[in-house]
């Protein structure tokens, strides 16, 4: 399992919704999206004691061990033989070993990304009405956070199960 990034956004049950993902027992893949990179980087720079970095995380109602999941858990993309996976796609105007961090959590609508690479690319941060597909590009964020669905999508079958 690969999920995409941003489980912070919008709602109020983000405790919640980081215990169910350190709570699986089987192996998974969580990547960064743009919303925790934003709050990992307020820690940084704002959390430079432990009380300051308790109050932000009370704010969240966080623990700290929200906090070293994070930390440990969340890749910047994944690749295998057939896909390659990121938070926010690619930027078309660079090959997958020029990414850089910011092109793999803020870049946005890319459609076809076959000049870039042969692979399914794979990823969220885009909310659309349902999944779809543009050449070798597939965007799965159907908006869960915003009222939309929470999507899947099964690979190779190519099979999407929604909620």
């Amino acid at each position: 399992m690969i999920f995409l990034g941003d489980y912070f956004d919008y709602g109020s049950e983000l405790s919640e919704v980081l215990d169910i993902l350190m709570e699986l027992d089987r192996p998974a893949v969580f990547l960064l999206g743009n919303h925790e990179y934003e709050f990992l980087s307020f820690i940084d720079l704002y959390g430079d004691t432990e009380e300051r970095k308790n109050k932000i995380l009370s704010h969240f109602d966080l623990k700290p061990n929200h906090l070293e999941w994070l930390y440990s858990k969340l890749s910047i993309s994944y690749e295998n033989n057939f896909a390659f996976f990121s938070h926010a796609g690619l930027d078309d105007r660079k090959t997958i070993e020029e990414q850089g961090l910011k092109d793999l959590i803020y870049s946005c609508f890319r459609p076809n990304l076959s000049h870039v690479t042969s692979k399914l690319v794979v990823q969220g941060h885009l909310p659309i009405d349902r999944v779809k597909k543009y050449g070798n590009h597939l965007f799965v964020d159907t908006g869960c956070g915003l009222g939309g669905k929470l999507s899947a999508y099964i690979y190779p079958e190519e099979m999407v199960i929604q909620n």
